[in-house]
């Protein structure tokens, strides 16, 4: 506490920088095609017809680069947080600071920011939370009493969630990480996962130093990379450079399943992963779908033994997966073009890679806990497959047929991280 009180506040630089780079800039344009500026509340005539897509424009008095939304709307509250990491006597501080924001249509924006958190990496790799008081709303984490001082507060899950923010470009770390290898990005990465996993953990380092940054972000946030570490070890040693972790790591998976040695370069480092993974994705899927007829053959013969084995096998993944997913189920986004729904139960799992020609059933993504899978269709007609982490609340992969990547892919993105929110407050309790 003796150092947190030696840190000097936050600048108004910085505050400044989370204005322009983390809160949403809107217009609101009205039925007779009126355009207002969210942050000066300047109003003028819009060019374009109502009809037409018209996704951004730039104020004439302010110069911002605002969001046109089709709204009502005459109020638009925004709150979010983000980090500035520094040091301070030896230790590593990631301090934490929420922003909020009031536009209210024809007035200017006002903006509120308060520091409600620091995570202090300690020298040995010991963190040590300090923070203010929070409310009792138990299903909202940003019930902060400013009031409040700051001072050393257990561990609670609000504090991990909430590290998951954008950081300030100007970052100063201890001499230990320069010489670990960090030279400024965090590669996707939370700053605070990622300094403390690399002062704590030797094989986050040794990715670092061999320019495996695609491996980087998912060893330290999931664990199913970290068991495939003595096949990394290969490719680093082949000179073999991961660029899409997420599709290797599948990869792997599936010459698991075929008993394959994953400690030997023929098979780890593929000259074309995605011709290997998909291969393998299809032998799967045929075996699968084998599977599933005889299962449907022995059910023809024997029609009650076997409903009764199917529908307990069934029963136990749908029991699974609406106990890990069972607070998301209700989730669907829409921009009036693009709809996102989460996958129901197991059988939408099935559908979904059958018609989509991917892994997305075969690899068996609804057993993964920390994983939301969407939908992202037009109408009736399946455009994308959509994995987000609830850990760091990131687009981890989002493919169309056969793992391509289609004309919507951007525009599916912006709506998952617009409606981020959403599916964070089903995960504070």
């Amino acid at each position: 506490m003796e150092l947190s009180r030696r840190l000097n506040p936050i600048t108004d630089k910085q505050v400044q920088w989370a204005y322009a780079h983390c809160l949403e800039h809107i217009a609101y344009r009205t039925a007779k095609n009126m355009l207002t500026c969210g942050d000066c509340g300047h109003t003028w005539k819009s060019e374009s017809t109502l009809g037409d897509t018209l996704c951004g424009c730039t104020c004439p008095n302010c110069g911002k680069t605002l969001e046109v939304k089709d709204t009502r709307k005459r109020t638009f509250r925004q709150c979010c947080y983000f980090c500035v990491v520094t040091v301070c006597k030896g230790c590593q501080v990631i301090r934490i600071v929420m922003v909020k924001a009031d536009s209210r249509k024809g007035n200017a924006m006002t903006f509120f920011s308060k520091e409600v958190a620091q995570r202090w990496i300690m020298p040995d790799g010991k963190v040590i939370t300090v923070a203010r008081l929070r409310g009792l709303g138990f299903t909202y984490k940003d019930l902060w009493i400013f009031e409040s001082e700051m001072e050393v507060r257990p561990h609670h899950a609000i504090y991990d969630i909430i590290s998951h923010c954008e950081h300030y470009p100007k970052v100063r770390v201890l001499p230990i990480f320069r010489r670990n290898g960090f030279k400024g990005s965090f590669h996707n990465a939370t700053p605070f996962r990622f300094l403390h996993s690399l002062l704590t953990d030797s094989k986050v380092e040794t990715l670092l130093k061999a320019k495996q940054y695609a491996v980087l972000s998912r060893f330290i946030h999931t664990y199913d990379m970290k068991r495939k570490w003595n096949s990394l070890k290969i490719c680093i040693r082949n000179n073999y450079m991961i660029k899409d972790a997420v599709m290797w790591n599948d990869y792997i998976e599936l010459l698991e399943i075929y008993h394959k040695d994953t400690r030997n370069a023929k098979y780890v480092c593929p000259t074309d992963l995605k011709a290997e993974h998909d291969r393998l994705s299809a032998r799967r899927e045929r075996e699968l779908e084998r599977i599933r007829e005889k299962n449907e053959r022995e059910r023809e013969i024997a029609e009650k033994e076997a409903k009764i084995r199917e529908e307990e096998r069934l029963r136990k993944d749908e029991l699974l997966y609406a106990e890990m997913k069972g607070r998301f189920l209700d989730l669907a986004f829409s921009d009036g073009m693009i709809n996102l729904h989460v996958l129901q139960n197991v059988q939408e799992f099935y559908e979904e890679g059958k018609a989509m020609n991917h892994c997305v059933f075969t690899n068996g993504y609804y057993k993964k806990e920390n994983v939301l899978v969407f939908s992202a269709r037009i109408g009736e007609k399946r455009i994308e497959t959509v994995e987000l982490s609830l850990e760091t609340m990131q687009v981890v992969q989002s493919y169309g047929i056969y793992n391509s990547i289609t004309e919507y892919h951007e525009q599916i993105i912006r709506l998952v991280k617009e409606n981020v929110r959403d599916i964070q407050k089903r995960m504070v309790a």
